[in-house]
């Protein structure tokens, strides 16, 4: 693809973000919610709702469904009513994208069926169980650096030394990206994050005027490694990705989007995970405690931050015919936003779900998804919080805060961008 023609579908992407989503919804959720259809102000970009937002979902709880006639949406945030929808991937598209304002791209996320199945086999073979437990040991290398400083007396904050960069490590050796390049993804993985961040049509023209430079160097970055796979093509992803175009199951739009993809889903989530699991082993050394002593436990402590934290807080989808939630009909082109986070602290389904406890029998969270956009990666996640968390409490006894914890303020997800930590001795 040329750099113009790459700059126009960019550009058409954002003219589409700053409308909304699909031009001709004119404000149905508005229109069409009868009387009976509880109303709610919640607005989940809103910055205090971002910092906690629990509250606010709880209310949303009480009714099965609720309209936000300010932002047009509808929302679901009961457990039983989330998965149901995570499975309705028939009605409830995917295509017009999966934030409150959003549009289309051509990636796994953000495509419906059959497109969905065809972008997902490219790459889903670098994430079978067999290929994630071999990068065990890559995983332990990642994660030393930050973990040695701080077993070495330093205070040192665990996002940049560990929960950020072992992430885009991982990514980057699974697309078999050269070493000396690694610090190019996550350079600009930023700048496309922020795109999550967007609540206006103003919103949207600046985070993607910040993140074009990135764009135009991961874009550089993508296509010079499909042109060296030519020659050398592996059974990386990026192996994966030069077949699938030369045999013409991708265009080279869909191999970028791939590519960015993989990067913000698969080091974002991730990074947010591990932190909000760290920030609570520092706060609590008793649970510390049982996982030095048992290791078994770390995989029962992951799913229960995944339950308690919800690293992705939720979803949007557009109803491409009705959608019937009890005696609520949602009409088709419709904006429906899923509480991940509702859902699993639903204590419908989870009892006294606010409180975090690694002995919870039931881990029937929908963190990762569910349905055919379970997260690709959720294997992946769990096994860099496993090997960290072993390195960790290996080598440091205690840990504590030595500074205040600062969370993201991204809509839709959830975590620490800062975790100043110090060694107990």
């Amino acid at each position: 693809m040329k750099p113009r023609e790459f700059s126009g579908a960019l550009r058409d992407s954002v003219r589409m973000m700053g409308a909304g989503v699909l031009e001709d919804r004119r404000r149905t959720a508005a229109a069409a919610a009868g009387p009976d259809v509880a109303r709610t102000v919640f607005d989940p970009t809103h910055p205090s709702s971002i910092a906690d937002p629990h509250a606010d979902l709880a209310s949303l709880r009480a009714h099965r469904v609720a309209v936000n006639e300010r932002l047009d949406v509808w929302m679901l945030a009961r457990h039983a009513d989330v998965l149901a929808a995570t499975r309705a991937h028939d009605t409830l598209s995917s295509r017009s994208g999966i934030l409150l304002r959003s549009t289309a791209m051509p990636g796994v996320v953000s495509t419906d069926e059959p497109d969905h199945a065809r972008l997902r086999r490219v790459t889903a073979g670098a994430f079978t169980p067999g290929a994630v437990r071999a990068l065990r040991d890559s995983l332990a290398e990642f994660a030393a650096p930050g973990i040695d400083a701080l077993a070495g007396g330093d205070v040192v904050d665990l996002v940049p030394a560990l929960t950020a960069p072992l992430p885009v490590s991982a990514i980057s050796l699974l697309l078999g990206l050269d070493r000396a390049r690694w610090d190019d993804l996550g350079r600009y993985s930023d700048a496309f994050t922020a795109l999550f961040a967007v609540r206006s049509a103003a919103d949207v023209l600046a985070a993607a005027g910040r993140a074009f430079p990135g764009m135009l160097t991961i874009r550089r970055l993508v296509l010079d490694e499909l042109d060296r796979r030519r020659d050398e093509p592996g059974d990386d992803v990026f192996g994966r990705v030069r077949r699938a175009l030369d045999a013409g199951v991708v265009s080279e739009v869909e191999a970028l989007v791939a590519v960015v993809i993989l990067l913000i889903a698969g080091s974002e989530t991730t990074t947010n995970l591990l932190g909000m699991l760290l920030v609570r082993l520092a706060r609590d050394p008793a649970l510390y405690d049982r996982l030095r002593a048992d290791r078994t436990l770390i995989r029962a402590t992951t799913e229960e931050t995944l339950r308690w934290g919800s690293p992705v807080q939720w979803v949007a989808r557009t109803t491409l015919a009705p959608f019937a939630i009890a005696e609520t009909v949602i009409p088709p082109r419709s904006r429906v936003v899923l509480f991940y986070a509702g859902a699993n602290r639903d204590p419908d389904r989870f009892p006294d779900p606010d409180r975090f406890d690694i002995d919870r029998p039931d881990t029937g969270h929908v963190a990762f998804g569910h349905g055919i956009h379970f997260c690709m990666g959720a294997q992946l996640a769990r096994l860099e919080v496993e090997v960290a968390l072993d390195r960790l409490l290996d080598t440091v006894e205690r840990i504590e805060l030595a500074g205040p914890v600062r969370w993201t303020t991204t809509p839709s997800l959830s975590g620490p961008t800062s975790i100043p930590v110090r060694r107990l001795r």
